[in-house]
């Protein structure tokens, strides 16, 4: 049960970090009117970069 909570906890985490860095991007991109979604796609691949990197971090420190 124990790693049940734990992975599921990871999944809410990398959601919540992708979904921030997307709500930024777009909220940027609004504000700056721009006809490309420059801010939106820099901020979703920057969350996701940031998800994937916590993910391996807490792999890993958790095989300790």
């Amino acid at each position: 049960m124990k790693d049940w909570i734990r992975y599921s906890t990871l999944g809410i985490e990398m959601a919540v970090i992708v979904g921030a860095a997307v709500w930024g991007g777009v909220a940027i991109d609004r504000h700056r009117a721009s006809a490309f979604p420059l801010f939106t796609l820099l901020f979703t691949v920057l969350g996701l970069v940031v998800a994937i990197i916590r993910l391996v971090r807490s792999t890993r420190d958790s095989g300790k």
